[in-house]
């Protein structure tokens, strides 16, 4: 499954919720807490990075190859459910990962169509330290460069539904705000 998603700064996390309200239907609200694990990547100037999250819900791992196009992020995502953590961490310390930062979110998450129909996920978020985000998604299966640049319009266009313009769109990804 394929990840479209734009983030970006809330400065007035009650009027932003109270501007979502009015379109889309509130569904849930989570306490995410993420711990990311990275391998250093031989022959490579990089790491392959998987995230263990805990919530409400479960325990999810995640894996992903993320790109950033534009004011969007594509990611090819691969997650599943694990029931024994613990066990799955003792794997992959032995593999050679090891964690290497922490993230918590409190988020509200609401659910919407696009102008174009598209059925998009929102979500307010608080991250400490950093402050306010809102993340709107979409998800495809292999989508192709045309329906990349329409998720990118549509997605923008949501963003200004919710009342953020898009000078506050942040590109970067939150473990690189967190630790620079």
């Amino acid at each position: 499954m394929t990840e479209i998603e734009i983030k970006a700064w809330v400065d007035n996390p009650e009027e932003t919720e109270k501007v979502i309200r009015s379109f889309a239907v509130y569904t849930k609200e989570l306490h995410k807490k993420d711990v990311y694990w990275a391998l250093e990547k031989p022959d490579t100037d990089g790491f392959m990075k998987v995230r263990i999250r805990e919530d409400n819900e479960g325990v999810t791992v995640t894996y992903k190859r993320k790109e950033v196009r534009g004011a969007i992020e594509v990611n090819d995502e691969k997650e599943f459910s694990i029931s024994a953590r613990k066990d799955f961490e003792v794997l992959l310390t032995d593999i050679g990962f090891a964690p290497y930062t922490t993230k918590e979110k409190q988020t509200r998450v609401f659910a919407s169509t696009t102008e174009g129909g598209l059925p998009v996920s929102i979500e307010l978020s608080y991250i400490p330290p950093l402050g306010w985000f809102i993340e709107l998604e979409l998800l495809a299966n292999n989508p192709d460069e045309a329906f990349l640049i329409r998720a990118e319009a549509e997605l923008k266009a949501e963003l200004r539904r919710c009342g953020i313009p898009e000078e506050k769109i942040e590109k970067r990804f939150y473990t690189e705000l967190l630790h620079g």
